[in-house]
Parts: C-alpha cells; sequence; structure tokens
C-alpha cells in the first residue's frame, strides 16, 4: 500500500501550496493536485508549488508562486543543480527548496531555509558518497543533514 506523506514546507507555516503529486496527501494549506496543474490549482490562488522538476519547468509562463518552489526528486536521481536554481530563480523569483522521495511515496529528506543541506527524515534514506553534518542547522533543527561533497550538473538522459 502506497504511504502518502505530507509535504514538509521549508518555512513553516505553509501557504496556499499546489502539490502535482499524487505521493502526497493535501493538509491543511497544502492541496494536491494529483493530475498536475489543472483549473483547479489555478483557482486554489497557490503561493508555493511543489512538483517534479520538469512539472515547474513548465509552469514558467502561467503560474506566479509568492513563497516558493518545492521541486521533489526521486531517491535514485541527482539532486538540484546550482544551475537548476537559477534557472527557477529568474523564471519565478522565489527560491527553491528541494525533497527526496522514495518509490512508495515516504519522504526520505527535505531542504529547510537555510539551504545548508538536506534534513533526513527517515532511517531508509541512503547518504551515498556524501557527507552526513549532525551540528544543529541554522534553522534550528537537530536532525542530521546530507550535505553533497561536489556540486553535480544534471545530465540528459538518453530516452528520458
Amino acid at each position: 500500500m502506497l504511504r502518502r506523506a505530507v509535504l514538509s514546507y521549508p518555512i513553516p507555516p505553509a501557504p496556499r501550496t499546489a502539490v502535482l503529486s499524487a505521493l502526497f496527501r493535501s493538509k491543511g494549506n497544502v492541496r494536491v493536485f494529483a493530475g498536475g496543474w489543472s483549473e483547479d490549482a489555478v483557482r486554489f490562488g497557490a503561493q508555493s508549488i511543489a512538483g517534479r522538476l520538469e512539472q515547474i519547468e513548465e509552469l514558467r509562463s502561467i503560474a506566479s508562486p509568492t513563497h516558493a518552489l518545492i521541486v521533489l526528486r526521486w531517491e535514485w536521481e541527482p539532486g538540484l543543480s546550482l544551475e537548476d536554481r537559477d534557472r527557477l530563480w529568474h523564471a519565478f523569483g522565489v527560491p527553491a527548496f528541494e525533497q527526496v522521495i522514495a518509490a512508495n511515496g515516504e519522504l526520505l529528506a527535505f531542504e529547510c531555509e537555510a539551504h545548508c543541506g538536506l534534513h533526513i527524515a527517515s532511517r531508509r534514506f541512503a547518504a551515498g558518497d556524501h557527507e552526513i553534518e549532525r551540528s544543529r542547522c541554522a534553522c534550528g533543527k537537530t536532525s542530521p543533514r546530507w550535505i553533497e561533497r561536489t556540486a553535480r550538473p544534471r545530465t540528459a538522459v538518453a530516452g528520458g
């Protein structure tokens, strides 16, 4: 059975946030639009948008979030590159945050407003060839954080 996560908004409390993924559940100001961006999402008046990088980039000319973008990625995919973040900032004028999701929908790690790594939310999270920081984050959270050792540029995958 798919375990639907609650979106971890980087700067609580969450404003009206449109989540473009069926892996999450609606709660409070966070509303799930499992079919992606739609008239319902427009009427909702989202101040923030959470979705896959490709979904968010498609909204450049039609959505105007005022607070943040939350980029959702699978655990096996590379993280946001500096180029991705710059492109999103220039397109939307709001910061981008990252969340790592397992295939079963479990939240594994999330980025906070300090942008100092990803807070590990699950014991299932595999850090791989990355550093784990255990000191208190600038945001005040004490959970361990996953830190990339080197910035990885995004690369195109053949056929994808």
